[in-house]
């Protein structure tokens, strides 16, 4: 069983990365008077529009290939997001659960085939989830979900800035799941709507996007071909933020996993192909409007063109989650360690100069997606394995103390 799940983990690893095309924790503060993006505007970018039903979503999946989230186990809980300390959404492949008292108890306000991946509200009412083949939406805080019609190619991840305004990631190839979002490799492409997800128009974008969020209507980040680019005009033109470190080979590129933060700033994750030895190159970024700057890396691997002063949580990359624009919680796991140190984590802060080793996280041994609201106050989910008699079960973990002790919030029978 174990070998299973960690073959099926390095199979997700090297497809990619919540989590976070999702945001993480609070919604990210406006910062933009109403308005800056308009109808027109987004509708008059190159190549035109992205209309649903060009083609059937099994015949657009199948051409583009659909992503493989069955590896990660049955029910896995593949994407988790806080409004507040009260309220908050995880959504998995079977089901989407709600929580109106901080995680104490758990409501199912959706079940079965669903195939998700990353879920994200702007407020209360509004909030969409996606997956490998559906994309929902809510307008009364999930009591009712609503399938949207779906463009071709079909959205991964998405990231919405108000209830009517939002930029999507859409297909893509060899697409994993990573930290609350699937991301493909190469091909993939960006969208944009106004109108609360009904219709996508594409964005004009440097190409192989692989992530993308956005703090404001008109502030942004992208991931692309292992590459971090920023705009501050809502995706006409991107500015290159950092290159990240050169691949050893063309045909296997970095995956640059963003998560947007405050007004203005963004944490990433660089995850490179393959691994060695147990370990995965993989290097953590802080972004801002003056520049991006690599924080730590995975210490087996060289970085050509890259320089970090601290090593990474753990052999292998988990799920981060952006705090603030000066704060971010990076989570890994090791493939060859025991369960009971499977899953270190750092805090980073001052904007990803100080990194804080802060333990282990309890109650879990490989872990799906991450949000924090505060570096005492945080949800992961993930696997948690019992190596005796091979059985697994998903769980939602939580810590109100930063990290000295983790409660079991949510469980699964094995």
């Amino acid at each position: 069983m174990r070998s299973g799940l960690l073959v099926a983990a390095a199979m997700v690893l090297t497809g990619c990365a919540g989590g976070t095309l999702p945001r993480s924790g609070r919604p990210a503060t406006p910062g933009e008077p109403a308005g800056v993006v308009t109808r027109a505007a987004i509708s008059s970018r190159p190549p035109g529009s992205v209309p649903p039903g060009v083609a059937s979503q099994p015949r657009c999946l199948a051409a583009q290939g659909r992503p493989n989230l069955l590896g990660l186990g049955s029910g896995a809980l593949t994407g988790v997001q806080f409004l507040s300390a009260s309220r908050g959404w995880v959504v998995g492949l079977d089901r989407i659960l709600y929580t109106g008292d901080g995680g104490r108890s758990w409501t199912v306000q959706d079940r079965g085939k669903l195939q998700l991946a990353s879920v994200d509200f702007v407020d209360g009412r509004h909030g969409w989830a996606v997956g490998a083949s559906k994309l929902l939406a809510t307008a009364d805080g999930g009591k009712h979900w609503q399938s949207l019609p779906e463009p071709c190619p079909a959205i991964r991840a998405l990231h919405f800035v108000s209830p009517s305004v939002g930029f999507a990631l859409a297909g893509g190839t060899h697409a994993g799941a990573f930290n609350g979002l699937i991301a493909p490799l190469r091909a993939g492409v960006v969208l944009a709507t106004v109108d609360g997800g009904q219709a996508w128009r594409r964005v004009a974008a440097p190409a192989d996007a692989q992530s993308v969020c956005f703090n404001t209507a008109r502030r942004g980040w992208l991931g692309a071909g292992g590459h971090l680019y920023r705009t501050a005009d809502g995706g006409h033109t991107w500015m290159l933020a950092a290159a990240g470190p050169r691949a050893s080979r063309a045909s296997r590129p970095y995956s640059m996993i963003v998560q947007c933060a405050g007004a203005a700033s963004a944490w990433g994750l660089d995850i490179g192909f393959g691994g060695e030895a147990s370990q995965k190159p993989h290097v953590g970024y802080h972004a801002s409007p003056a520049g991006a700057t690599p924080i730590f890396a995975e210490g087996y691997f060289r970085y050509p063109g890259t320089t970090v002063h601290a090593p990474a949580p753990a052999s292998y990359p988990g799920p981060f989650s952006a705090v603030s624009a000066s704060t971010a919680i990076y989570i890994g796991w090791c493939a060859a360690c025991s369960n009971a140190t499977a899953v270190p984590w750092d805090l980073a802060t001052r904007g990803g100069s100080v990194l804080h080793r802060d333990g282990i996280i309890g109650g879990l041994t490989l872990p799906h997606a991450a949000a924090f609201l505060t570096p005492a106050v945080g949800w992961v989910t993930g696997i948690k394995i019992n190596f005796r008699n091979h059985h697994a079960r998903q769980r939602i973990v939580s810590t109100s103390n930063g990290g000295r002790s983790w409660r079991i919030e949510y469980t699964t029978a094995p």
